[in-house]
């Protein structure tokens, strides 16, 4: 495969990760778009699988979260094939009031002390129609998790 090439695939799965992550954020269930037909998320296979898990977790979860991408590896297996892992760190907060503003007049939506965890996720894409699209997301590997999240497991 010529660079060029293999570098226009980097990029457009580099794009995938991080778009996922971000919508992650905001509509759990909006991600299974992301993801082939018969794509697999952990042990769930198929967009509606996936679609239905993210939004039962969704529907119990109004925290604020974020989510931290870090040394995103991509390998270009073909044309059609490539491969990636990363590190998430993700934080989670309550909530705060409506009302409270930051000193700019932002919205504050939450208050984030410390990271959740810090996991390592593994990636598989597969080009369709000429659209990259998440063949594969394995479960994210513990990395570190605070103590309180391990006491309440």
């Amino acid at each position: 495969m010529p660079p060029d090439d293999e570098f226009k695939v980097r990029v457009q799965c580099e794009r995938l990760v991080y778009r996922f992550l971000q919508v992650l954020e905001q509509d759990q269930a909006k991600v299974a778009d992301f993801f082939a037909a018969d794509g697999q998320a952990f042990a769930l296979v198929g967009r509606e699988k996936i679609r239905e898990h993210f939004a039962a977790i969704a529907a119990v979860d109004d925290n604020v979260n974020v989510n931290l991408s870090t040394n995103l590896l991509i390998d270009v297996d073909d044309e059609d094939h490539a491969r990636a892992t990363n590190y998430v760190t993700h934080y989670v907060a309550d909530r705060e009031a409506d009302d409270l503003t930051d000193p700019m007049g932002g919205r504050v939506g939450g208050e984030l002390d410390t990271a959740r965890s810090i996991t390592r996720w593994s990636w598989e894409f597969r080009r369709v129609e000429g659209e990259w699209l998440i063949s594969k997301l394995r479960y994210p590997e513990s990395v570190l998790l605070r103590k309180d999240v391990i006491d309440q497991l």
